[in-house]
């Protein structure tokens, strides 16, 4: 049956309506995916769950759950009593992701200890890589035997220490991959890269400091009363393009996270061997490491008078007794 050019041409302008049809169908279907990608939170077994970005207040202090969402999480945090004594009355020491490659080794010497005490453990890398098991979206464990570390960690959180997790803020390599648009790019856009093959992070976006709760939330909630973040900072380069003010930016970060976390009895502090910290912003404890003894008092003139911080504590890997009159974590395991 031959078909007449004006019915030829007419199936062809019909059939090319449908592909426009069909093509903006398939773009709109691809947007929606992409928005509500951000709102799904993956379980260990494989099931996801969806989650509105709706933002609660909590309610006040002496509720028993104070309900927090941060952009694409919806967060729950129970109260914990909040301990009495300081890091200066308990004493403990520090773990860092070298020492957790024996955890075995460690969990024989916190057996041995008679009193609980504070104990500091780096529970993720700067490559982004877990030292626990974690059900993180995304989230990558290290190549160390991570059951051990979570007999360690249930341990520690039965006998009572006082567990402070360490956590890289802002340097993050696997999860500036995976999140490409939350990085310190170059003025081509490409990411920018330090030394160790690392990337690093924009503390003014609401997905990384999304995250940043994600990772605390879970913290808390397997025992540890204490986050400090390190690598709150920017890198020490000229090479990013960056047009917001960076200390500004930090300072910001800082106060929503204890916006977040405001109610709970979660203290958030930080880690640093800069000069140069907003100390100000800080509610939490300032952890000074990578410092030897002829710098003590220096740190302790910067930070001492900050006027919301709980407790100026040094991170010392030395006998040195310039550290004495300070109060001091020191190493569980000699590295």
């Amino acid at each position: 049956m031959r078909i007449s050019y004006r019915k030829r041409l007419l199936l062809r302008k019909i059939l090319k309506l449908l592909g426009i049809v069909l093509a903006v169908a398939a773009v709109v279907v691809i947007g929606v995916l992409i928005y509500f990608e951000r709102f799904v939170t993956y379980e260990r077994g494989g099931s996801a769950a969806l989650h509105a970005p709706e933002r609660t207040i909590p309610a006040s202090e002496e509720t028993t759950h104070v309900p927090a969402t941060a952009g694409s999480i919806t967060l729950e945090i129970e109260q914990k009593p909040e301990t009495e004594q300081t890091i200066g009355e308990m004493g403990g020491y520090y773990i860092t992701t070298t020492m957790l490659r024996q955890p075995e080794k460690l969990l024989a010497l916190l057996r041995e200890m008679e009193q609980p005490c504070a104990v500091m453990i780096e529970v993720k890398s700067v490559f982004g890589n877990y030292y626990y098991s974690s059900s993180v979206s995304g989230a990558q464990t290290a190549d160390v035997d991570i059951e051990a570390i979570d007999a360690m960690i249930d341990y520690l959180h039965r006998r009572g220490f006082y567990m402070i997790a360490v956590v890289p803020a802002f340097r993050d390599r696997t999860f500036a991959l995976d999140n490409q648009f939350c990085g310190l790019p170059l003025s081509g856009g490409a990411l920018w890269m330090d030394d160790l093959g690392c990337y690093w992070l924009d503390p003014a976006n609401e997905t990384v400091q999304s995250h940043l709760m994600q990772v605390a939330r879970e913290l808390y909630d397997l025992g540890f009363s204490e986050i400090a973040f390190s690598e709150f900072r920017f890198p020490d380069t000229d090479s990013i393009v960056y047009s917001v003010d960076r200390a500004q930016a930090l300072t910001d970060a800082a106060q929503a996270l204890d916006d977040f976390f405001a109610g709970s009895k979660l203290t958030l502090s930080y880690v640093t061997d800069r000069d140069d910290f907003p100390a100000a912003a800080c509610s939490g404890r300032l952890y000074i490491s990578n410092v030897d003894g002829s710098k003590v008092e220096r740190y302790a003139q910067l930070y001492g008078s900050a006027e919301k911080l709980k407790e100026l504590v040094f991170l010392a890997n030395s006998r040195d007794t310039r550290f004495e009159a300070r109060t001091v974590l020191r190493p569980l395991l000699t590295e």
